[in-house]
């Protein structure tokens, strides 16, 4: 649903970019089928990069270049398309009340002449905003923190910390450096468990060591966790875990571990596989495997990378901490993903479950973060 929400949001942006440049602008009124072609390429390519990087795990920068390209244009289409529709109105209502005689052909009338200049601006604003969101947005980590109250939770737990991360995305726009930036907020939250909510890896194998190494760096005094995420099973899943447990990091998949046993029975972490995993010859999320393997009145807190699996098991968990989102990664003033999706940013009240949903650190398509802020979250568990 969210691609084909994607594919068809496209179209109809680059439509409204279409409508607005051969009307514009009588040079490419004249090649209209070119305009068509060029922009229908650029959906086109956008797709058929993503298909490479996924499987084939090449083209990376070129895709980056074809997704701003398109973000840029999508971004600018609705306050073109907005004017467009105005100008239009304007001049309308204008020519019924005094008629003007006809520009000579291929003049440009005050009404094109404003579009031109206003599209341009438009174009530009969108432009250096995306640009902004690539040299600082995607670089400005912020720590969150969230009290979250535990039925059954011991007392000898309440104030216990956990930072989630999620969405990492280590590649090609998140190497060390900005590992490096996100992790300094994950020590200043003082954790005594660290948790990884999926996405590690964007799709590169040869980044498994580098993210391995430095969560396991952090060394907080319960150990670092992680469930799987979509880009995980991109990059090879069996990959991923093998080398996280070569680090000492735990990979939780469809698993589920008790925590702080000594104090007071201590609480259940649990971790299902990513809700596609099935396609790539996996299991997919089973809490009922992960359920098993830990007492039953523990209380429970569940690492799912996609955010609308809560769905399937509202209630059965205290607390569910999601990532995949990336809050939207690009909000203009608005958040589109509130469009098409029930839980996005934040923290929600599911059936009983309190779900949060990090926006992580990584970024997918442009490499810019734009009213998302990459996150790390302080929970603090309160005893009921």
């Amino acid at each position: 649903m969210f691609r084909l929400f994607s594919l068809i949001a496209s179209l109809g942006l680059l439509g409204l970019i279409y409508l607005w440049s051969t009307r514009t602008f009588s040079a490419l009124g004249k090649r209209r089928a070119a305009v068509g072609i060029v922009l229908l390429s650029l959906v086109a390519a956008q797709w058929t990069m993503r298909f490479l990087v996924v499987h084939l795990k090449v083209g990376n920068i070129a895709q980056t270049v074809v997704s701003v390209a398109v973000m840029t244009l999508a971004i600018a289409a609705v306050p073109i398309g907005l004017m467009h529709a105005l100008a239009w109105l304007v001049e309308r209502v204008a020519r019924k009340r005094r008629p003007a005689p006809a520009p000579p052909e291929g003049a440009m009338t005050r009404r094109l002449v404003v579009e031109a200049v206003g599209g341009a601006a438009f174009l530009g604003a969108t432009g250096s905003m995306l640009g902004w969101g690539m040299a600082v947005g995607r670089h400005a980590y912020e720590l969150s923190e969230l009290p979250v109250r535990i039925a059954a939770l011991p007392r000898a737990l309440d104030g216990y910390v956990i930072a989630q991360i999620s969405d990492i995305h280590t590649g090609t726009y998140v190497t060390e450096r900005e590992l490096d930036e996100g992790f300094e907020r994950v020590r200043a939250a003082k954790p005594d468990l660290v948790v990884v909510t999926g996405d590690l890896v964007d799709f590169d194998p040869a980044y498994i060591g580098l993210i391995a190494r430095k969560l396991a760096d952090l060394a907080p005094r319960d150990g670092v966790f992680a469930c799987l995420g979509n880009h995980d099973d991109y990059t090879g899943a069996d990959r991923v875990l093998a080398g996280l447990s070569a680090a000492g990091v735990h990979g939780l998949v469809n698993e589920g571990k008790l925590v702080r046993a000594a104090d007071g029975g201590g609480f259940a972490l649990l971790g299902v596989d990513d809700l596609w995993a099935d396609r790539y010859g996996r299991s997919g999320p089973r809490l009922e495997r992960a359920l098993g393997m830990v007492p039953d009145g523990a209380p429970r807190i569940l690492l799912s990378h996609q955010p609308q699996t809560v769905d399937a098991w509202a209630g059965k968990v205290a607390l569910q901490l999601s990532g995949h989102t990336h809050g939207g990664q690009i909000n203009p003033g608005f958040r589109p993903a509130d469009l098409i999706l029930p839980y996005v940013s934040g923290l929600y009240r599911v059936g009983g479950t309190a779900l949060y949903v990090n926006r992580g650190f990584g970024t997918v398509g442009p490499p810019a973060r734009i009213g998302a802020p990459p996150e790390v979250t302080r929970i603090v568990l309160v005893a009921a």
